[in-house]
């Protein structure tokens, strides 16, 4: 009886190190040099970028696996997340001024990540609406590799989650209708 409990108690140790964890952050947001060069093409256009709003208001961490947490870098919620990304990237292209007229917001109206093996991950729906009264729905799904272990599995969920708002991003402003958005 002993060794049984022994032998139960070791097993469940291990599964727990090796399926379990304490949260990992995904990393922070750096431009991307192919969106920089496609934003370049508005040259003399100023936008500025308004409040992020999202369906979940507030929502910063997702679960991966039921054992670990996955976290923006600096606890900003995801749609705060995705905004300062847009920002970030019409800055590097000296089109952000934010005294201009010309706004653009966002509703972050889904994010889902997943981490199935064989089916890993992330999915994005924004509108961004403009100041001048139009506005575009963006969808974007990244995949990424998974692993049969939780700790891999998540890891590559937490660094898969900046690329995959770089690729939201490019599909903005690659949308058909972006240029409609940023004139009056």
């Amino acid at each position: 009886m002993v060794k049984k409990s022994l032998i139960y108690g070791s097993s469940l140790a291990v599964a727990t190190l090796l399926f379990t964890g304490c949260g990992i952050k995904t990393q922070e947001y750096n431009v991307s040099a192919d969106n920089v060069s496609q934003l370049r093409a508005y040259e003399g256009i100023k936008i500025n970028v308004s409040e992020f709003s999202a369906t979940k208001a507030g929502e910063k961490s997702t679960l991966c696996r039921m054992a670990e947490t996955i976290t923006t870098p600096k606890g900003e919620s995801f749609e705060k997340y995705i905004q300062e990304a847009l920002v970030a990237e019409l800055k590097m292209a000296n089109l952000y001024d934010k005294t201009s007229n010309l706004t653009i917001s966002g509703n972050i109206e889904k994010i889902y990540g997943s981490s199935m093996i064989g089916d890993a991950f992330w999915e994005v729906s924004v509108t961004i609406k403009s100041s001048n009264g139009k506005s575009i729905k963006v969808d974007t799904k990244r995949e990424y590799p998974s692993a049969v272990l939780a700790y891999t599995a998540c890891n590559n969920m937490a660094s898969s989650f900046s690329p995959t708002i770089k690729q939201l991003v490019n599909d903005i402003i690659n949308h058909k209708d972006f240029k409609s958005l940023i004139t009056n």
